[in-house]
């Protein structure tokens, strides 16, 4: 990250010959875009396109669940959901939409299992690294975590007892 006090020691060392000194009023927008750079450089660091695995609660089937979805580079997605009871699978669920990322993070779900379907999900994004993003889903306020997965991962089953 280039720093404001770093840019003015440059000038002041005139450390690109031949240059010449602009005017102040020619640098007027010069801390205006730094800090714009500052702001956008860290965030964009780090890409939504991916596999995201994740756990927990569900509020809609008000049970914990664990779901994987694929961001594609197109603004599609694709997210697969679980849930288990006494080891079994009773759920297994696919959705397939849209997304978009601008400050907030929304899908557009389009089909479930095969059904077509619209409702739209907008979630305000807490962290997002190259290994952890964290929304948090507007109108409910419950909170997610995903960890970041190779294309080849699949879904852990849940510990269950052997005998």
């Amino acid at each position: 990250m280039i720093h404001r006090a770093a840019i003015g020691a440059a000038w002041r060392r005139r450390v690109w010959p031949g240059a010449k000194r602009p005017s102040k009023r020619g640098l007027s927008g010069l801390p205006l875009l730094l800090g714009i750079l500052s702001l956008t450089s860290g965030a964009s660091a780090a890409s939504i396109v991916g596999y995201w695995y994740g756990e927990g609660y569900q509020p809609l089937w008000r049970e914990n669940a664990q779901w994987l979805m694929h961001l594609a580079p197109d603004g599609g997605y694709a997210v697969e959901f679980r849930q288990y009871r006494n080891c079994q699978v009773v759920l297994d669920q696919k959705e397939t939409g849209t997304w978009t990322m601008r400050g907030e993070f929304r899908t557009i779900t389009t089909d479930v299992d095969g059904r077509p379907t619209r409702y739209e999900n907008d979630y305000r994004v807490g962290t997002l690294t190259e290994t952890e993003f964290d929304i948090t889903h507007i109108g409910t306020g419950q909170a997610y975590v995903e960890k970041r997965v190779g294309a080849n991962f699949a879904m852990p089953k849940p510990d269950c007892p052997t005998s």
